[in-house]
């Protein structure tokens, strides 16, 4: 299955679907690479949330894709989502001996605000970020 190529949805707005294969994280900091360049927090941002999408929701099975937006708004804030195939509801929980499970607290310090919505049939995880430094 080929994800059809990006689209621009309106001035300053664009969305892509990537197959929900980890491959495919590199190719969505791209993207937003792309389309955000000056907001260098969101190439890390991006990166965190697809490879989220890949590893624990239905995103990473044989045909998942993951659905990336990015809007670059005019007071230079901008606003990237993910949008995935659902899974579960709770994820590991962070401990010393654990490699992953940080991700959010990364992205937690980076975002002006961060939420999402949707449940385990599909959700979509959005980050607002501040105008880029001077």
């Amino acid at each position: 299955m080929t994800p059809p190529p990006d689209s621009r949805e309106g001035a300053g707005r664009w969305h892509r679907t990537f197959l929900g294969e980890k491959e495919q994280v590199r190719a969505a900091r791209l993207f937003v690479k792309a389309h955000l360049p000056d907001h260098l927090d969101a190439e890390l941002i991006i990166s965190e949330l697809a490879t989220n999408a890949v590893e624990h929701t239905r995103t990473g099975q044989p045909g998942g894709l993951f659905t990336t937006t990015v809007k670059r708004n005019p007071d230079g804030t901008a606003y990237i989502e993910i949008a995935d195939q659902g899974g579960p509801a709770v994820f590991g929980l962070p401990t010393p001996n654990r490699e992953g499970g940080r991700g959010l607290y990364l992205v937690t310090a980076l975002a002006t605000a961060w939420g999402f919505k949707g449940d385990a049939a599909g959700r979509t995880v959005w980050v607002e970020l501040p105008p880029p430094a001077p």
